[in-house]
This record gives C-alpha cells, structure tokens and sequence, in this order.
C-alpha cells in the first residue's frame, strides 16, 4: 500500500536530486529517505530514479509519475491545513528564511512577537542572504529585500519600505567633508565609501521623482552590513544604510543636498509559495511582521 508520507519524502528527493539533501529538507535520517522511496517504488511497481555515487535523477516513469501526483500532494495538503486552519488555534510548524542583520533584529524581533502569541507554532527561523529555493527546502515564507524576481510557484507582497541615509563618523565628517553635513554631488562621489561590492551604485530619489544614479568610490568592500557598519564608524567611508541602523550605530546622518536628493528606500517582501491556500500560521505571520515593522518605522 502507497503511503502518502513515503510521498512526500519521493518528491524531496526529486526536488533536491540528492537523498542527502532530502534527509536535511524533510528533518530525518537519510537511511529513512531511501527506504521511503523503496517502499514507494515496491508499492508503484515501478523504478523512479537513477542512482549514481554523485547524483540522482527521475527515470521517464519517474517524472511522468511525479509530473501528475505532485499538484494533487499540494491540493490534499491544501484541504488538510484548511480543514486544520477552521480551528481558532493557531498551530503547526512554521519555516521562515530571512536577512541575517534584519532577521537578527526588525524581522527576528517581530517572528518572536508572533510566537510568543501563538504557543502552539513552532518557529523555525534560518538566518541567510543567500536565495533559497522555498519549494526544495520546504519553506514557508521567506523575508527579502526587493528587486524580488518570482516565478510561477511564488508570491511575493510587498510588506514594508525601509527607508535608507548617507552616514558617516563624525571623524570622517571633519576631516574629508570639513565638517559639513549636507553632501552633494561631487562629494558622494569623490570621497572614500563602504560597500558591498565594486560597481555599487546609489540611487537617489528626487523631490519630482527622478532618480540620480551615483557610483561611490569604494574603500573597503564588504557584504555584510555589520562588518560595513563597523568601518564606517572607525572612519573609513561614506555608508548607505537603513537609516535607523546608522543612528543606532551612533553615526552622522548626512543630508544630500536637493539636486541629488534623498537616498531610495528598499522594499522588503514577504514570499512563500504559491498554492491555492495559504495556511493561517503563515498568512497571520506576515500580516504581525508588516504590522511590526510598520509600528517600528523610523519618523524623520
């Protein structure tokens, strides 16, 4: 008899191409994994993968099979979680990706509001820039900072603007700007800057709408905000950052004048997969986030 968890597992595997992968999605032993898929197999009658030392991969059964089965999985997991999400608790797990400085404290902050409110969600939160696959590795929402570029298999809904500043050391506001905090143009451009990576540019939006694009010259090129953060503040470089996140880190906030304008903001998204119903814990999660956030926004 076909088991519905041993298909579950069956489509980790083909998701990941790995059974090692699967075991680390689907949270059990990779001993478990194989002999869910040979239990499947046995019951089906039918080879579904090709193994080798290094990969695995669907046979043609194997993908005609899993082509047809893989949206009726997700349209009974649909009914099981409505019928589950009729309850007034909120309850099961809850698989969240987000930023590492922003799920360290805005998004992390709010995800622990939430699951102090609902006891009976168990909260997963993993901490990563890089973009993960949501669908391979069975997540349910993810937090990103826009551009967000989706495919067909998820939505994104744009939940909060941050808004960004110029900063800089007071240090390096006497010695490289003499002192002046408003900075044009030429400025921005000439002085010494800390980014993420060579070719940066800032975008900068004026009071009627046009943007100005500027290329900073960078000094030090860092990916990660806190590293950034912490040689601005021992003078070495202009930073853009969430403007809340320079004052905290007792920097000057420099106002660029009115020809360049101020400083983009960046959207932050929710995304998670696209089905036809979103489970409560997850729709009731990003609805207290963009609450949160929203209640947290800086004024001025």
């Amino acid at each position: 008899m076909m088991s519905l968890e041993d298909l579950r597992v069956v489509m980790a595997v083909a998701r990941h191409g790995s059974f090692v992968a699967a075991a680390r999605g689907t949270r059990v032993p990779t001993s478990t994994v194989s002999r869910a898929v040979a239990r499947f197999e046995a019951a089906a009658r039918v080879r579904l993968f090709q193994r080798t030392s290094r990969h695995v991969s669907l046979t043609d059964e194997g993908s005609r099979l899993l082509e047809r089965a893989a949206p009726l999985l997700d349209a009974l997991e649909d009914v099981i979680a409505n019928v589950s999400d009729d309850s007034s608790v909120v309850a099961g797990r809850l698989r969240v990706t987000a930023p590492v400085v922003s799920g360290a404290r805005e998004i992390g902050a709010a995800l622990l509001g939430y699951a102090e409110a609902h006891p009976h969600v168990v909260l997963e939160l993993s901490l990563t820039n890089a973009v993960v696959d949501l669908i391979a590795d069975a997540i349910d929402l993810a937090f990103r900072a826009g551009p967000v570029v989706t495919g067909a298999d998820l939505v994104a809904r744009r939940i909060h603007s941050v808004p960004f500043a110029i900063g800089a050391s007071r240090a390096f506001v006497r010695r490289e700007l003499r002192g002046r905090r408003a900075i044009d143009l030429a400025a921005l451009e000439s002085v010494s800057a800390v980014v993420a990576a060579p070719g940066t540019t800032w975008r900068f939006r004026r009071t009627e709408g046009s943007t100005v694009e500027v290329r900073p010259r960078g000094r030090l090129f860092v990916n990660d905000p806190r590293v950034a953060l912490d040689a601005a503040r021992r003078g070495m470089g202009l930073i853009r950052a969430p403007r809340d996140w320079i004052r905290a880190a007792e920097l000057v906030v420099l106002e660029p004048t009115d020809a360049v304008g101020v400083p983009e903001p960046r959207d932050l998204f929710a995304v998670y997969p696209s089905r036809h119903f979103v489970p409560k814990r997850v729709s009731l999660a990003v609805a207290w986030v963009e609450r949160e956030l929203g209640a947290r926004s800086p004024k001025g």
